[in-house]
């Protein structure tokens, strides 16, 4: 069960959407990739203020990503925490910026929450633990995972929004066993920022291009 702190800064991403909407003039939403490594961190302000939806441009950017476990005089840190450089660096990013809220990469690989999908919710949860001006209840998190990059499965949704494939068992072979470090995110030399541009991308473009009821639909939260 995830800390109370944790789970109170959780809402839906539809809810991430509607503080933008509120704040669209002077804020804007971080989005987060986590990985082993580093937290990958962009920024996406209102798409009213570029213009239509489908105006050709990004609707977020990339900035330098963070590393999760050495500090900025090449200190580690332990497995389980997160260095003081990394909280420090958010915190200025969110003040500068004046983000109002977050959109973090869930990664889902296969239909499944392995080990790090666990990683992203240790991770903030230090991230809060160590800091009340990063997430927060009124700065709050929503977790978004596009189905069409966490499945090679094109087929539609049912009408709750699931996917069909998932419900599906995988073809027995002698031996076989699960556990969550088989369903590790395969990790690309993409740079972690380039995906949590992705993902606000893909968050935006959901909600305002083609609307909340499909919004909620294609993209995943808890």
């Amino acid at each position: 069960m995830m800390a109370s702190k944790l789970s109170n800064a959780l809402v839906s991403p539809s809810k991430v959407a509607n503080i933008l909407d509120w704040r669209k003039a002077m804020g804007v939403v971080m989005g987060l990739d986590i990985t082993r490594e580093r937290i990958g961190v962009a920024l996406a302000e209102h798409p009213d203020l570029r213009g239509s939806c489908a105006t050709p441009g990004p609707e977020s950017f990339p900035l330098d990503s963070i590393s999760l476990r050495q500090d900025r005089n090449g200190a580690l840190c332990k497995k389980s925490q997160v260095n003081e450089d990394l909280v420090s660096e958010l915190e200025a990013v969110v003040k500068q910026h004046r983000v109002c809220a977050f959109v973090v990469n869930w990664p889902i690989q296969e239909g499944r929450t392995g080990e790090q999908c666990g990683k992203v919710l240790q991770v903030l949860d230090a991230v809060i633990d160590k800091s009340n001006c990063v997430v927060t209840s009124k700065r709050p998190f929503a977790l978004w995972c596009n189905y069409a990059n966490a499945s090679n499965d094109s087929s539609p949704p049912d009408e709750w929004g699931r996917s069909t494939c998932y419900t599906q068992l995988r073809d027995y072979t002698p031996g076989m066993s699960y556990s969550s470090k088989s369903a590790i995110r395969r990790e690309s030399s993409a740079n972690a920022s380039m995906v949590a541009a992705n993902v606000l991308h893909d968050w935006v473009e959901n909600h305002w291009a083609m609307g909340n009821f499909y919004h909620e639909k294609k993209g995943f939260f808890l």
